[in-house]
């Protein structure tokens, strides 16, 4: 498994190679979910010491602006009518200053909304949207992990359903179809 394409990659190919959908499934989710808790536990340190001791700070810096391009895709909200995005005001008084969610009660509110766009971002089948850069925005942004682990996992199992069915789908009808 590579990045970027994660099970998106592993599962068609599988597929192609007669490996049964059970086995592919299991092993491509267990595959891209290895990584996730290193990145959520260490990137940031490793991170901050690279840019400290001027090591590869172009590729921190590559890195940095990748989380944020997938972090501006899971906190696109729907606008509210006089032009603000539905969660503008609580935002305002739930985030802290080193830019971590607060625990009251807008804070919780905005870290289950925050989970469920995590859920969604790694969910969505298409490359570069998978477990690992999902795992690097919430690190980035100091998302809980508490929030954050179970959102990944279950946006992993949700991404593997859908390229299982599609993938064995298609190459199913394609033998058939061959015939």
């Amino acid at each position: 498994m590579i990045p970027v394409v994660e099970l998106r990659g592993a599962i068609p190919y599988a597929a192609y190679h007669d490996l049964p959908f059970g086995w592919s499934y299991a092993l491509a989710a267990v595959g891209n979910l290895l990584p996730v808790p290193f990145i959520l536990w260490f990137v940031p340190a490793l991170f901050s010491f690279m840019r400290r001791h001027h090591i590869l700070v172009g590729l921190v810096d590559w890195l940095e602006r990748k989380a944020q391009k997938g972090a501006r895709k899971i906190s696109k909200q729907k606008a509210e009518p006089d032009g603000a995005t539905a969660n503008e005001a609580p935002q305002t008084e739930a985030v802290e200053t080193d830019g971590t969610v607060a625990e009251g009660t807008k804070g919780k509110a905005i870290g289950t909304l925050a989970a469920f766009g995590l859920y969604l971002f790694v969910a969505i089948p298409l490359p570069g949207t998978g477990a690992w850069t999902g795992s690097l925005v919430a690190a980035l942004f100091g998302m809980k992990r508490r929030r954050a682990l179970p959102a990944i996992i279950l946006g992993v199992l949700t991404a593997g359903v859908i390229m299982t069915l599609a993938s064995y789908g298609i190459v199913s009808a394609f033998r058939f179809f061959a015939k």
